[in-house]
């Protein structure tokens, strides 16, 4: 027997378990490991990793050496693409389970003044100039005092952007962009978030944990 500590009390595991499911993970690997081979290829740019230990952590910090993260919304939540979004310092797209192959043409962003939201739409860029069409959106009085001039930096970069305030200062930021996005039938949402581990519970519990709980579209979430 194994003995293996849990809190107070001990689980004693026998060998054959822990070699059965050694065997379970090595199978899930090699198939995890032929899709994406599958789907990506081979060569210099392509790189498989693995690795033993917390996935939200091993996550985020390979997320760092990257330009991107794709992140899949799963069955069971959105709890590693929180994480991912919270900690891996570069930005992450969140893709639902139905996402439309036609992501990008017509873009929703929030706008807040805030230096998350800033670096999100110049971590944008590249979807951005590409858009038939995108909305900044800002909620507040406060929030749209730069949209103007926040509009006018997007436009020196190409981008075909369509300003537009909305004062609802007791709305929900999370629920009235998911509302602008279905109601101008946007196929991606760009929004900044948080990193720092100390504002976690007050920033998600707002209008991130609404947008990672309740999207159907994919997000772009800055860093």
């Amino acid at each position: 027997f194994i003995p293996i500590a849990d809190g107070e009390s001990l689980t004693y595991v026998l060998p054959e378990l822990i070699e059965a499911q050694r065997k379970v993970n090595q199978k899930v690997k090699e198939r995890v490991q032929a899709a994406f081979q599958r789907i990506c290829g081979t060569g210099p740019s392509v790189v498989w990793q693995e690795a033993e230990g917390e996935p939200e952590r091993l996550l985020a910090e390979t997320a760092r050496t990257v330009d991107l993260v794709l992140a899949a919304k799963g069955d069971e939540g959105s709890h590693v693409v929180e994480q991912l979004a919270m900690a891996a310092g570069v930005p992450v797209l969140m893709l639902p389970p139905k996402a439309s192959e036609a992501m990008g043409t017509s873009i929703i962003a929030g706008w807040n003044g805030s230096r998350e939201a800033a670096r999100a739409l110049h971590e944008a860029l590249p979807f951005l100039c590409g858009a038939e069409r995108m909305i900044l959106c800002a909620v507040g009085q406060e929030a749209t005092r730069d949209l103007d001039p926040v509009a006018a930096m997007l436009r020196r970069h190409g981008v075909a952007v369509q300003p537009q305030p909305i004062d609802e200062p007791n709305g929900d930021a999370g629920e009235i962009l998911l509302a602008q996005a279905a109601a101008h039938g946007a196929d991606l949402l760009v929004m900044g978030t948080y990193g720092h581990a100390r504002l976690r519970e007050l920033v998600f519990g707002g209008a991130t944990r609404h947008v990672l709980r309740q999207a159907t579209l994919p997000v772009l979430f800055g860093s």
